[in-house]
């Protein structure tokens, strides 16, 4: 099976170079796959990747935050060989973009390259991945085997025949043609009991924590005291995003099926709230990796890929996301069936919409939840899909790979007729 990786490099900007590197970015932007930086084409083991310009931040202490540089991409197998494929494929090109960064050494050769993006990796908090195992060329291979065979449907004609007569057909169709017959072997992923044993995992720890809540009662009660005054005493954020701000971030979306998330906030002061995003990022993952592994993050569909990565020594924390469909549906999506879980995670962060025992209120609070989404939000300064996605939405990802699993075992003629109604 192969294993999808979070590549998140976070890179400080050599001060009064903003603008500089501003405009390589914009560069790079008119033609992300194919630009003369980083042509991410090139790099055919990448799903979704992007450039994010981080812009000057403070916090009330008077802490600064100077610009910082994030590379970040969903990627199949494994990092340390794509950072150095992507050393060689930037080139000079790359470099003349790095060399805007605090500490990347002058006229650097493929290896140093590599090396200063690998010195710069941050450890990912949690990542969601639609399905678990599934690469860019299976994608692409189940695009094109879906677009193949409906063709050929369309092109005989199968009136009277019986559903496994017409399945048989297509099965000989496909292995008759060379760049379709690998599409007849079943493709790898998780084993069909990882998903019971993630839920025994997750019941395991639940228990492990309701009994070490039950025998550390005074610690339990101290715990939820200190909670419930943290969140009493949290500012909420009131602030309206500007106008200018949601319409620079307009700008970007609703250009096809698909859309993304560029996001970035400061955590809580202090280690109560940084100990508990921690705990809380790590159940996330432990969930993601062991159950929401399937093609849904608990009933939602429409993400390709999420992560939330923590930076500035614990200070503030990204999140990227890669969706279906439009912003203000993917908002509703979280707020109508997982509020709960954004509450988990973003309540730690500074001026999240009051919650109550981490869990309630929050992102229930509908106006509140969308103005601090779209005032943490910021542009992102180049974004790339693999060609394999053109068109294709997640539900159609995942139609595509059921078309290709009707190619292999034994069906009766009504599972025969239920897979025809997938094309």
């Amino acid at each position: 099976m192969m294993r999808q990786s979070a590549l998140n490099v976070v890179m400080e900007v050599r001060p009064g170079h903003e603008a500089s590197l501003q405009a390589l970015l914009e560069r790079m932007r008119q033609d992300p796959g194919g630009n003369d930086i980083l042509p991410f084409e090139r790099l055919d083991k990448v799903h979704f990747a992007r450039w994010v310009l981080l812009p000057e931040a403070y916090r009330r202490a008077g802490r600064r935050y100077p610009p910082q540089l994030v590379l970040t991409a969903n990627l199949d197998g494994d990092i340390d060989a794509h950072l150095a494929e992507m050393a060689a494929v930037g080139g000079q090109g790359l470099n003349e973009l790095l060399g805007h960064c605090r500490d990347f050494p002058a006229q650097a050769g493929a290896e140093q390259t590599r090396r200063y993006l690998a010195d710069h990796q941050h450890r990912v908090g949690a990542f969601y991945v639609n399905t678990l195992g599934r690469s860019v060329a299976q994608v692409s291979l189940e695009a094109r085997l879906h677009h193949a065979l409906q063709r050929y449907l369309d092109e005989k004609e199968w009136q009277g025949l019986p559903a496994t007569a017409i399945r048989q057909a297509l099965i000989r169709f496909v292995g008759s043609r060379d760049e379709l017959c690998d599409a007849l072997t079943p493709a790898s992923g998780p084993g069909r009991w990882r998903w019971l044993q993630g839920w025994s995992l997750l019941a395991g720890v639940a228990l492990v924590g309701l009994a070490l809540a039950v025998l550390l009662l005074p610690l339990t009660l101290l715990t939820v005291l200190v909670l419930r005054l943290h969140e009493m005493a949290n500012s909420v954020h009131n602030r309206r995003p500007r106008d200018e701000h949601v319409s620079t971030l307009e700008a970007d979306e609703d250009q096809g099926v698909h859309n993304q998330l560029s996001a970035v906030g400061l955590i809580q002061p202090g280690p109560f709230r940084r100990v508990l995003l921690h705990v809380a990022l790590w159940l996330l993952q432990l969930a993601v990796s062991w159950v929401f592994y399937r093609g849904k993050l608990a009933e939602i569909d429409t993400i390709h890929f999420a992560r939330w990565v923590i930076i500035d020594n614990g200070a503030r924390v990204y999140f990227f996301s890669n969706f279906d469909g439009s912003p203000e549906s993917y908002q509703d999506d979280f707020i109508e069936r997982v509020a709960f879980g954004l509450n988990l995670v973003f309540s730690n962060g500074v001026g999240w919409p009051r919650t109550r025992y981490l869990l309630f209120g929050g992102a229930n609070d509908e106006q509140a939840f969308k103005a601090y989404y779209r005032d943490h939000q910021i542009p992102t300064a180049v974004w790339y899909q693999a060609p394999a996605y053109a068109g294709l939405t997640a539900v159609n990802v995942a139609n595509n790979a059921a078309i290709r699993a009707g190619l292999s075992g034994a069906m009766s003629e009504a599972q025969c007729r239920a897979w025809l109604q997938r094309f």
